[in-house]
């Protein structure tokens, strides 16, 4: 006589399919925004889709084990399957919110706070994103200053002319895109607009350097924000610390004893002038002659 099939939860299955579509979502609006161009606000809305699909498989899951435990059931692989897969998506942005649980939610961070460098070229590519491309003002100032203290301008022995020409350098090492240069003249402030992509998301963060010397010391400056968020879990100030650690070994080859990097507090200065979209400054970011060309090099998006 033949064994009556052992009756499956209904839902253990169910659990299953919702989990694998769930990271099928993931999967695919990581490879679309990083390789074709998926607008950020799509991922984010697909992301945000797979992270309910995955709450979903949860309990679906949890609701066929107790059916399996308790009438002897079957689909436990099923709802296994369902449960560890929900749980891997989600404690993807849980464990980032709960190491990164005491950094502040700015995802604005400048050297300068009280004259931060302005965007000029890529503020027509922040029209109409989350985060606008004007600074957020004295209370993101405040909360970086707390948070973030070593985020300071350097200083650097050296003629700003050099020092513009080994940053050049050094951007194009860190494989960032170049949208606009616009070299230091006398008694002007050179600026570097770029733009940085997050390793595994691919979101893209804007950085403004500005650069202002003479012939002994250089000025340095930088602004790095992210596009979207209201908090970048660290990653502005950590782009920020990288410039300048890479900045201090490429000025450890050219010259010797060139690295001797000097920390101001992050204080505006008078002499740092503001840069109008309009002004003569900002023009030339627009338009680079070949002379800027070879003194920042550019460099395609990755």
């Amino acid at each position: 006589m033949l064994d009556a099939p052992t009756l499956q939860s209904p839902f253990a299955r169910r659990s299953r399919t919702c989990a694998v579509f769930s990271v099928q979502l993931v999967i695919a609006a990581i490879l679309l925004h990083r390789f074709f161009s998926l607008p950020t606000s799509l991922a984010l809305a697909i992301f945000l889709i797979a992270l309910a699909g995955a709450a979903i498989a949860i309990l679906l899951s949890l609701g066929s084990l107790v059916a399996i435990w308790r009438d002897g059931r079957g689909g436990a692989l099923n709802a296994t399957i369902g449960l560890f897969l929900g749980l891997a998506l989600l404690a993807w942005p849980l464990g980032v919110m709960v190491i990164y649980r005491d950094v502040p939610a700015i995802s604005d961070i400048t050297t300068d706070t009280i004259t931060p460098p302005s965007f000029v070229a890529l503020a027509p590519e922040r029209i109409g994103l989350a985060n606008p491309a004007a600074y957020p003002g004295a209370a993101v100032a405040k909360l970086q200053l707390a948070a973030y203290p070593d985020i300071r301008p350097v200083i650097v022995p050296r003629a700003v002319d050099d020092t513009w020409e080994v940053l050049g350098d050094t951007i194009k090492r860190l494989h960032w895109r170049v949208a606009g240069t616009t070299p230091p003249t006398a008694g002007q402030p050179g600026y570097i607009e770029a733009v940085d992509r997050t390793l595994i998301l691919g979101f893209s963060d804007d950085i403004i350097v500005r650069v202002i010397g003479n012939a002994e010391e250089t000025r340095i400056d930088v602004r790095s924000a992210s596009r979207y968020g209201k908090s970048d879990f660290g990653a502005n100030a950590k782009r920020i610390r990288q410039l300048f650690g890479e900045l201090k070994l490429r000025l450890e080859e050219t010259v010797p004893g060139a690295d001797r990097l000097r920390r101001r507090r992050g204080r505006g200065e008078k002499a740092v002038p503001k840069r109008e979209k309009d002004s003569p400054v900002a023009q030339q970011s627009q338009k680079p002659s070949q002379a800027r060309a070879r003194r920042a090099p550019r460099r395609e998006q990755r």
